[in-house]
């Protein structure tokens, strides 16, 4: 009986593990970082695109996030991004107005100012 075969895919399968752990470390260590660096003053935007500058950091890995005068939201901390590590296209809206812009250039998204709003899509107008 051959074995050699079988001993390719046992190999080939054992890289593959070797590679995919390695990956993963590489990402939770690139994520530790990214949270390290995120502090009070920070300006930064989540994932879903919101901009901020972080005001209070909690023990349960939240942030309260500043982004417009006198309103704070809750924030996870996996779902924040610093500034500085966003390209051109996303940062330049950040600082404009301290921070708290409301897209990356600095437009309003109310409906006051024409951006979107769900109830206006939803009753059609």
């Amino acid at each position: 009986m051959n074995v050699w075969p079988y001993v390719v895919v046992l190999v080939l399968f054992g890289l593959l593990l070797t590679l995919s752990v390695r990956n993963r470390r590489r990402a939770a260590a690139a994520d530790a970082e990214r949270s390290r660096r995120i502090g009070v003053g920070t300006k930064v935007m989540t994932t879903s695109g919101l901009y901020g500058t972080v005001v209070r950091r909690n023990e349960d890995d939240t942030v309260l996030l500043a982004i417009a005068p006198g309103v704070e939201v809750r924030w996870a901390l996996a779902a924040l991004r610093d500034a500085s590590e966003l390209s051109g296209r996303y940062a330049q809206g950040i600082g404009e107005r301290g921070g708290t812009s409301a897209g990356p250039a600095g437009d309003a998204a109310g409906p006051a100012a024409g951006g979107s709003d769900t109830a206006r899509r939803e009753s059609g107008s």
